[in-house]
């Protein structure tokens, strides 16, 4: 009854830079139902505004709407500010900030929050950003408002009956709207009043669609584009119909804009619609001029249905009450089991061969434009239908999630195995297993999990997105009678973003200062270390980025910026990047060298949040690792996603502890990380990374290890020789050789206090001449461990 059609989407937006700010101005607060008038010149914007909400707010609506037609966007966040001038704001940082957003083409946005949303509507204060993104460079009066209320406001579910369209390659693609409007008379029949075929049919679907809204009760719009085609059939088999979400979403840190709840996992577009409190357009950018037209699901009926030769010329039957004769098929139960599917209803665990292997996970295609099982240019991802899937042994009754750890796609025979169990494939999430309308809730687990759809051999478009629960509307048989209630799916859809219970708060990741490195880029890494705290902006980072250039030549670039919920931002530059390569002045005295950023294209983004789940850190097995992070990054025209771990965990610190970054205060132009482990005072283990300017200024690095005794250590300095670039294959083996000697001499600092001592280093360049420095007073820039 449902075949797949399947189109990609991402969060992307016109990145700006708001080169103007009226933010620097005293917070205002927004009262409900209060509105304000906001002045908004060209690229410019006001993060100063805030709404306080109660327990007795059970929805928060944010409003804004720019005068004259020009483009503005919304941003809002809980808890603690957006930030302000005088720092480099651009649209996608506030995306990054933000925990809802909505920034359409249009000169109207809006955003929804309730109790049960991502992040809950709850006694507090949320902070509220505009800015005017305009092209056309206009000013605009913005008015912003906020409503509260006390009970949950619920939305339509819109149908689109006047869209026609064509597609040359497949024509059960096409979107026929003639039946919809087909004069045809016809009788009232069992409380449809149409008395033409097209009214009854437009009667019928709206009343299928009230049935849902009354038991989803969506607090957001989703509209349904509504068409028949010819999907043929034979006199024993039918497509009746056919619906899906028109696109599917995934979370990762290249695309920003966090408002699922799982990163690295698909949705649907109507899932994220109601977890982001946004319409379609406003969570992914744009309007019509880009093919964004707010319409969710997409819903075809079988224009043959009636006629001689399919199913015996059967008909539907339009009725409100369902029809018991057995001799027509029930339109209004047929329109809600497809409409469930557009609701998120539907797993992406491949089950067509011609696809690429059955059981794989959904990716991005080499072309970055839709959804593939191979030739990926980015994941694979689990899908969040999925993920409530459980594979069961029925011989010892054990379990195993459907889309489980894996390594290089190992779990792809377990799934594919289990699609053809009959009953090893079940939905184990407790609202479903635990409902009242589950008849296997009073079994043993896991005997007690709803039974999916797994016949021998795979149907495709039927198993794994059906239930095998007699009589529910999600069976994968027409049932009789036919069901006019959501039954299981109406608790199974709960988890997949549909559940109005209230939500707990999110808990993001605090990652460990450290060097951070990912075991398949062996010998790149990067120095992440805590130099300040800031209750309203998020903890302040400095990132080093230790790498090697095409020619596997040492290079480093720096970053600094603030961890917001779990993701390390770096703050925009000058130059407007926040991944920064630097030039040393000429004249290398101490305390005289000028720094100059070069133009390299450089981001970064290091998201600390259940990155266990994202396909870089299930390249090799990391399931030893409790603490991962994945870090995107862009130089020039070279970018990847690199899954991260801590090289010293804080339980290995040494004490005293000398770990952290180091620099010389009088000194600009050299610094360190210093890991100082598995030790005391009297001896421990150090590893340094020697951060140092090369014989033409450019940056480099070096490192040593060796043992400090009593705070002194005498090192010598290491140069990789098979050095290899970002996006090349590592070697086999690591080979170095002596370019010079470091030695340290350190002294504890006072309680809450940094620690200080010297530096003498030679460092020689291949090609003569050294980098050295005798006796250089040291300290730690970054805030020692547990401050």
């Amino acid at each position: 009854m449902m075949r797949r059609w399947l189109r990609c989407g991402f969060l992307v937006f016109c990145t700006i830079v708001l080169f103007g700010t009226t933010s620097a101005v005293a917070q205002s607060a927004l009262t409900p139902g209060t509105p304000a008038q906001v002045v908004l010149p060209p690229l410019n914007y006001v993060s100063n505004f805030y709404v306080d909400t109660d327990a007795s707010a059970k929805q928060l609506t944010i409003s804004v709407s720019g005068s004259g037609s020009v483009d503005v966007d919304l941003f809002v966040r809980f808890g603690t500010p957006f930030p302000t001038s005088p720092v480099m704001v651009s649209e996608d940082l506030l995306t990054r900030y933000s925990h809802y957003h909505s920034y359409s083409d249009s000169s109207a946005e809006s955003v929804i929050v309730l109790p049960s949303s991502h992040v809950p509507l709850g006694p507090g204060r949320w902070y509220i950003a505009v800015i005017n993104s305009d092209s056309r460079r206009l000013s605009t009066t913005a008015t912003l408002s906020a409503l509260t209320f006390t009970t949950p406001q619920v939305a339509t579910i819109g149908v689109d009956f006047s869209s026609a369209s064509t597609n040359p390659s497949d024509p059960t693609l096409n979107c026929d709207i003639a039946p919809w409007t087909d004069s045809t008379a016809a009788p009232p029949v069992a409380g449809n009043p149409g008395t033409t075929l097209g009214q009854q049919r437009q009667n019928a679907l709206k009343y299928a669609v009230q049935q849902i809204t009354q038991a989803l009760q969506p607090p957001v719009s989703v509209t349904i584009h509504a068409c028949w085609a010819h999907l043929g059939g034979t006199n024993n088999r039918a497509i009746i119909a056919n619906a899906t979400p028109v696109t599917f979403l995934v979370d990762e840190p290249d695309y920003g804009g966090y408002v699922l709840p799982l990163r690295y996992t698909w949705y649907a577009i109507t899932e994220a619609v109601r977890a982001g409190g946004a319409s379609q357009c406003g969570l992914l950018g744009g309007g019509p001029t880009n093919g964004c037209d707010n319409e969710e699901i997409l819903a075809t009926f079988n224009e043959d249905i009636g006629t001689a030769n399919v199913l015996g010329g059967e008909q539907f039957y339009f009725g409100y009450t369902a029809d018991t004769s057995q001799s027509s098929i029930d339109f209004v139960s047929v329109a809600m089991h497809e409409l469930t599917h557009g609701l998120g209803f539907i797993g992406l665990a491949n089950t067509d061969s011609t696809l690429g292997p059955i059981g794989a996970k959904a990716g991005i295609d080499a072309t970055n434009t839709s959804i593939d099982y191979q030739n990926l240019s980015r994941g694979p991802y689990d899908d969040v239908y999925d993920v409530n899937v459980a594979n069961v042994n029925t011989t010892n009754n054990t379990y195993t999630p459907f889309m489980g750890y894996e390594v290089n796609g190992a779990g792809d025979a377990a799934r594919a195995a289990a699609m053809v169990s009959f009953n090893g494939l079940r939905w184990s999430e407790a609202t479903a297993v635990n409902s009242s309308v589950n008849q296997n809730r009073n079994l043993p687990a896991p005997g007690n999990f709803p039974l999916l759809h797994a016949p021998n051999p795979i149907e495709n478009g039927s198993t794994l997105s059906h239930t095998e629960q007699f009589g529910d509307l999600m069976n994968a048989v027409y049932p009789f009678p036919p069901p006019r209630t959501m039954g299981l799916s109406q608790p199974m859809l709960a988890p997949l973003g549909w559940s109005s219970t209230p939500a707990s708060a999110p808990v993001y990741a605090q990652p460990v200062p450290s060097n951070w490195f990912d075991r398949t880029h062996a010998g790149h890494g990067f120095d992440f270390q805590l130099v300040g705290h800031d209750a309203n902006l998020g903890d302040a980072y400095i990132l080093v980025f230790y790498t090697y250039n095409a020619n596997g030549v040492p290079e480093w670039y720096f970053s600094q910026g603030n961890l917001v919920d779990g993701v390390f931002l770096g703050g925009l530059a000058s130059n407007l990047n926040t991944l920064l390569y630097s030039t040393y002045g000429s004249n290398r005295g101490p305390g005289q060298l000028q720094l100059t950023q070069q133009d390299v294209n450089g981001s970064v983004v290091v998201d600390f949040n259940q990155a266990s789940r994202s396909p870089a850190c299930r390249n090799v097995d990391r399931s030893d690792q409790p603490v991962l992070g994945v870090m995107s990054w862009t130089i020039g025209s070279d970018s990847g996603n690199w899954c991260m771990e801590p090289l010293i965990p804080a339980s290995r610190h040494a004490s005293p502890d000398y770990n952290g970054h180091w620099y010389a205060p009088l000194d600009a132009n050299w610094g360190m990380e210093i890991l100082d482990y598995d030790g005391n005072a009297t001896s421990s283990s150090v590893f340094v990374l020697v951060y140092y300017p090369d014989a033409n200024g450019l940056p480099t690095w070096a490192v040593a290890s060796g043992t400090l005794n009593n705070g002194t250590a005498n090192l010598q300095a290491l140069a990789r020789t098979n050095g290899y670039c970002r996006t090349c294959t590592p070697p086999t083996t690591t080979a170095t050789s002596p370019i010079g000697t470091l030695t340290l001499s350190l002294t504890p600092g006072p309680p809450l206090g940094k620690a200080t001592g010297t530096a003498s280093f030679t460092i020689n360049y291949p090609g003569g001449g050294s980098f050295s420095r005798s006796n250089d007073p040291i300290t730690q820039l970054s805030l020692p461990t547990g401050q």
